[in-house]
């Protein structure tokens, strides 16, 4: 049987280095990972309208020595940068509506979010498709903003003893 843990290997890292990292650079991108994680789920906790649903999606994945990435559900992309109403350019998105109807998915969800009726829920998502859209909530750019990026240099300049330039890249088109 192979081991549960075989892509991670690939990584460099081993279950061995996820259970007790032995240096003080791992230890310190794994509590920078659990921290960040931490963030975004609070910020979508307090700051987006849902089931609690996204904010449980949001993981940290390592993608080498001394990095990781920051991983949600696709709708996160939405939620971030918000979508257009059909035929108008209410927010500075490039996501918009698409579909001239609402379909059953569409109304079930908000039936499931809000406890509507179905007509109400259909009445509802015809509402935000046509005329308000998603407001963008700006979570990245609320989380990972400038003070942060700096207080992550100054402690990696304190664990390492080198100055360091953070920097971080938003990249909604890989989610998967």
């Amino acid at each position: 049987m192979a081991n549960d843990l075989d892509f991670l290997e690939s990584l460099g890292l081993s279950q061995t280095d996820l259970s007790q990292p032995e240096s003080a650079y791992d230890k310190f991108i794994l509590g920078l990972a659990n921290e960040v994680t931490a963030q975004f789920q609070e910020y979508i906790t307090e700051n987006v309208n849902n089931t609690g649903g996204l904010a449980a999606s949001v993981v940290y994945f390592p993608t080498g020595a001394m990095s990781f990435e920051i991983q949600a559900d696709d709708y996160y992309k939405f939620q971030d940068q918000g979508v257009n109403p059909i035929g108008q350019q209410k927010y500075p998105t490039p996501d918009q509506f698409k579909l001239p109807y609402v379909t059953k998915n569409h109304a079930q969800a908000i039936r499931e979010w809000k406890g509507y009726d179905m007509s109400h829920a259909y009445a509802s998502a015809a509402a935000t498709k046509f005329k308000y859209g998603l407001k963008p909530r700006n979570i990245t750019d609320n989380v990972m903003n400038d003070d942060v990026l700096n207080r992550i240099a100054n402690d990696l300049a304190t664990v390492t003893g080198l100055m360091f330039e953070v920097s971080f890249t938003k990249n909604t088109r890989t989610w998967q």
